[in-house]
């Protein structure tokens, strides 16, 4: 598998988790967590917690992972930077 193609996977399954972990959070609000209860019937509050923060969790990990794979990048537009415009 190259890179490309790692760096693809990578991309989505932390846009994935951060959606999960963006809408459990919501949920998590008392006024939206009523409305659901009124329209969808009761949630598992235990669950949506444990959800949110395995979620997150994983979300974290796949941002650190996306970071690391582009390290060169960061370092190099980062050293360009503070050197400031070509002459």
């Amino acid at each position: 598998m190259n890179k490309n193609s790692i760096n693809y996977i990578v991309d989505w399954i932390a846009f994935i988790f951060f959606l999960i972990t963006f809408i459990t959070g919501i949920m998590r609000f008392s006024v939206v967590l009523s409305f659901i209860v009124i329209n969808i019937g009761p949630v598992n509050v235990n669950l949506l917690n444990t959800i949110h923060r395995w979620s997150g969790v994983i979300a974290g990990v796949m941002i650190l992972l996306h970071l690391i794979l582009h390290w060169g990048w960061v370092v190099k537009n980062t050293k360009n930077l503070f050197r400031g415009p070509k002459k």
